[in-house]
């Protein structure tokens, strides 16, 4: 899993972030992290709306052409894992990551000023973009650099989700984020969601503590490529996403049919993707707390 596990900074990044403008940035509060597409809006005025460019959505939720439709739920946070942040400066004093942010934004380079914990300590962070293509990011980081900021670096601090859920979450972030489902059964502590007629789009088992997300499986088959664009629906997409498994075995599926079974694992998460024997397409994505087993 090189790409989840390389550059793994010390230090817990905080998100909450003052926003100076351009850039993909999130507050972590529930849908400010989603938009909904609604009837009218184009992505042209969704980028301007919530202070991102057309290009940083796009990448985000793997849009091809510039086309969107009512209902389709799209990711606005670099947060989602498998993005590339330029860090452009950490200063000790929040007035000289001001400084930093403003220098940049003079070179018409999006910034905006974030805080990073190490070793008790705060620090303010100047973020100069993210991106889910280490390319664009390597491209960002030259025009940082050809702007003065010679220290500048890709961090690419990453977690496994799906959609941005993972084992610990409230059940209700699932609604929040995938929208509310047609219909919910419910057995013990298992909550199978239909968001389509023909069959649970998402399993959850829920953890008998607390009531949070112990394991959630998700089933692209009974989901829309079109509402949950971010959603990886193929092998390729998830390599893209999660890139090189872990572990790779073969299974069996339909009886006597060999399906391959790709596996992440960081820290205590392990997601699991199970590829049709057509070898392209995603049965199901299966994330689960090591501990909670």
């Amino acid at each position: 899993m090189k790409k989840i596990k390389q550059a793994i900074a010390a230090g817990v990044i905080s998100l909450a972030v003052i926003f100076t403008g351009g850039a993909v940035f999130a507050d972590h509060s529930g849908d400010k992290e989603i938009a909904v597409v609604k009837k009218g809006d184009t992505l042209y005025s969704l980028a301007k709306k919530h202070h991102m460019s057309v290009a940083q959505i796009s990448d985000l939720n793997d849009l091809e052409g510039t086309t969107i439709y009512p209902g389709q739920r799209l990711i606005l946070s670099g947060e989602e894992a498998g993005y590339h942040k330029i860090i452009a400066g950490s200063f000790s004093k929040k007035k000289n990551a001001e400084k930093r942010a403003a220098l940049l934004k003079k070179k018409e380079i999006p910034a905006a000023i974030g805080t990073a914990v190490i070793d008790g300590k705060t620090y303010y962070r100047v973020q100069a973009g993210a991106f889910k293509d280490k390319k664009n990011a390597v491209k960002q980081l030259e025009a940082v650099k050809k702007a003065g900021i010679k220290d500048a670096f890709i961090l690419s601090k990453e977690e496994l989700h799906i959609f941005g859920l993972k084992p610990g979450d409230a059940f209700a972030e699932i609604v929040s984020r995938m929208g509310m489902p047609k219909k919910t059964e419910t057995q013990l502590n298992i909550k199978s969601l239909y968001y389509q007629s023909d069959g649970a789009g998402l399993r959850v088992t829920l953890n008998k503590k607390d009531g949070t997300i112990g394991s959630l499986a998700v089933y692209p088959e009974y989901l829309s490529p079109r509402m949950f664009p971010a959603l990886p629906f193929t092998k390729d997409e998830v390599v893209k996403m999660y890139g090189d498994s872990d572990k790779t075995k073969t299974v069996t599926c339909y009886e006597s049919a060999k399906c391959e079974e790709l596996t992440y694992q960081l820290d205590h998460l392990e997601l699991k993707a199970r590829i049709d024997r057509d070898q392209a397409t995603v049965q199901f994505l299966e994330i689960t707390d090591l501990n909670y087993r």
